[in-house]
């Protein structure tokens, strides 16, 4: 099989049915499978699915496990060549998920691929016009993301180049992503795993790159569908930084951050060490087939920390 669209979910509602449907109508000319990738949900969006569009593979977790592992679920159970991760609550225009595995094999399976995200109203269905994302900046200090708009985006022909694409959607080869280590299966709840992944991607000598004339709508909210505690994301960063910063950088980067999560350290770090042996495991893989350094990467998109000259200074 050609490709794997992964649609993750937990209480997606009628989201996860039409966002199942919106895939299905764009594929109907392609050797692609719809996979639905459900995190414990307690609502009846599997059941919706499955009356609807019953020849669907859904693998789903018993217990609520998370953003991370559940996307890493769906890619060991899709059976396509090129894994495209959709959430629950998307609407792939009509040539969009084509165009991503097109671009995908274009770039010889060497590369991520990042769609145009305008906002999506779930009540009409209807992607907005004129409101889109193209790609995330984030500094390494603190892990904090925000949306760069188009035009100060730098160009490789008709892409653009992105420091890091938003875990609402992205696409790659199957042999990437195991390459990659794929989606980390011990983070926790919700947050970083897009972040974690992209910044493995650049260091291992991979572009993530952002085909505008795909477009993907996403709904955009400010609320969960399930509770988020707020160590848990700070376990996620914890986990992040570990795997990708060397010890000069690691070290002043882990005082500052339990200086500012001082009410929470105990709990937060409590949870780290409870799965502190895969997160070695993997950093150790990482930073010996690496390519390039986080210090690389904070000079490649104008970061102001880590820097080497600093670090330098006070050794």
């Amino acid at each position: 099989m050609e490709a794997s669209v992964i649609v993750t979910s937990h209480n997606e509602g009628d989201c996860l049915w039409k966002t199942v449907r919106s895939c299905r109508q764009t594929i109907t000319a392609l050797d692609c499978e719809v996979l639905v990738a459900d995190d414990a949900s307690t609502d009846d969006s599997l059941a919706k699915v499955r009356r609807r569009y019953p020849d669907v593979r859904i693998v789903a977790s018993p217990v609520r496990r998370g953003v991370s592992p559940t996307k890493d679920l769906g890619a060991r159970h899709a059976r396509g060549k090129v894994l495209i991760f959709l959430d629950g609550h998307c609407k792939p225009e009509p040539g969009a998920i084509f165009r991503l595995i097109e671009d995908v094999k274009a770039f010889g399976g060497k590369t991520l691929v990042f769609p145009r995200v305008p906002a999506l109203d779930t009540h009409e269905w209807k992607n907005a016009r004129g409101l889109a994302g193209y790609g995330f900046r984030m500094d390494l200090s603190r892990f904090e993301c925000e949306w760069i708009p188009a035009p100060e985006l730098e160009r490789r022909g008709s892409f653009f180049v992105i420091p890091c694409f938003v875990g609402c959607c992205v696409a790659l080869t199957r042999k990437l992503y195991e390459k990659l280590g794929g989606f980390d299966p011990d983070m926790l709840q919700w947050g970083m795993e897009d972040i974690d992944f992209g910044i493995k991607a650049w260091l291992m000598g991979h572009e993530i790159l952002n085909d505008p004339l795909a477009s993907i709508g996403h709904r955009f909210s400010g609320t969960f569908n399930y509770p988020v505690d707020q160590e848990q994301p700070l376990v996620n960063q914890l986990r992040t930084a570990r795997k990708h910063f060397s010890e000069p950088v690691w070290k002043p980067w882990l005082r500052r951050f339990r200086g500012r999560h001082a009410a929470l350290w105990e709990k937060v770090w409590s949870l780290y060490k409870e799965r502190e042996a895969s997160v070695e495991r993997e950093r150790q893989h990482l930073l010996s087939c690496r390519v390039r350094d986080e210090l690389w990467y904070a000079e490649r998109f104008g970061l102001p920390w880590p820097r080497r000259r600093r670090l330098a200074g006070r050794s």
